[in-house]
């Protein structure tokens, strides 16, 4: 794991090396196009201004994955993860801002450069943190490590024989209305703004980025609003109640253990949907909910409001399901 993240690292650090010798193949011109009005250009700058502008977004992503290397016993796995994936996608799109800016400024002229051109930094900077994302993976701890951490009374035991019996399904609802009104919220702001950058005639990138960070965000907490948790032979699985979406699952066979605990807002990060290191929580006000180890090492915390008898008959649903998984891998193996 440490080779992977160390090649993650890497990853994130080759784009200045990129652009040093990009510097020397394609000559600077003495003016780029920074921003568009439609399809042409209507705002420029000095070949130089442009040249130390990218050299400096792309030192500071440098220097944000070498302090992440630097502190890698300090720094969370999760957050070490998109630490990198962040700091190699930033300096991969302005590297390719660079190249393919400079590259049509030459074949075109500064006040021909089609707005197109730039977005195609867009798109090598989503592939660049992903493939670093990819690269860096996350440790998953041994399997007898994992159930040591996992209280008693709550690990997944191996259901056989005469113990085996059908899995009765359990179900409750939930609804945050902190998530209901964000989702609104962003959704109309999101719409507001859509339609002011589109009606201001800015550029497409603009609106392209409007649409995936405003829309993403909408549909995500509208999403988590109202869910359905149902717990099966299967294994776990949430449904949103708002739109046809199946939000999060937890097949049987990667259930380590499931306990019940009282969710408290402060130690999970807040209400509503929070994604910490090691654990995700959905928390509508604080009260019982079920924790659910998982194999890969993170937990998932989800309160159930119908109160903490539910919850427990949720957890031993899971569990009962989860044992008679482990039962069949384990007597088949």
């Amino acid at each position: 794991m440490n080779s992977r993240r160390a090649l993650a690292g890497l990853l994130a650090i080759l784009p200045l090396a990129a652009l040093l010798l990009v510097l020397a193949v394609l000559p600077l011109p003495e003016r780029v196009p920074t921003h568009w009005s439609g399809s042409r250009p209507d705002g420029w700058t000095g070949g130089p201004q442009f040249l130390s502008g990218v050299l400096t977004v792309v030192v500071l992503a440098v220097l944000a994955a070498a302090v992440s290397a630097l502190l890698q016993r300090v720094v969370p796995q999760a957050w070490s993860r998109w630490v990198v994936a962040g700091a190699a996608a930033v300096g991969w799109g302005a590297f390719l801002l660079y190249v393919v800016t400079v590259w049509r400024t030459g074949v075109d002229g500064p006040d021909e450069v089609r707005e197109l051109w730039p977005l195609l930094a867009v798109a090598g900077a989503l592939l660049g943190g992903f493939v670093a994302y990819a690269v860096h993976g996350r440790r998953i701890p041994p399997l007898e490590v994992l159930r040591e951490r996992v209280p008693e009374r709550g690990r997944v035991r191996a259901v056989r024989g005469r113990s085996v019996r059908p899995v009765e399904p359990w179900t409750t609802e939930m609804s945050s209305t902190t998530l209901r009104v964000l989702g609104w919220v962003l959704l109309v702001v999101f719409l507001g703004t859509g339609v002011a950058v589109a009606g201001s005639g800015e550029s497409l990138w603009l609106l392209a980025l409007v649409v995936l960070v405003g829309g993403g965000a909408s549909v995500l907490a509208l999403a988590w609003s109202a869910v359905r948790l149902r717990v099966d032979a299967g294994g776990l699985e949430v449904r949103s109640r708002v739109l046809p979406l199946r939000v999060a699952r937890v097949p049987a066979e990667e259930v380590v253990g499931v306990e019940v605990m009282d969710l408290d807002p402060m130690a999970w990060g807040g209400i509503g949907l929070r994604a910490l290191p090691e654990r995700t929580a959905y928390v509508v006000r604080g009260g019982p909910g079920l924790v659910v180890w998982k194999r890969d090492g993170r937990r998932l915390a989800l309160e159930v409001t119908e109160g903490d008898h539910a919850a427990r008959a949720g957890a031993r649903t899971l569990l009962q399901a989860a044992g008679q998984r482990l039962g069949e891998s384990s007597g088949s193996s």
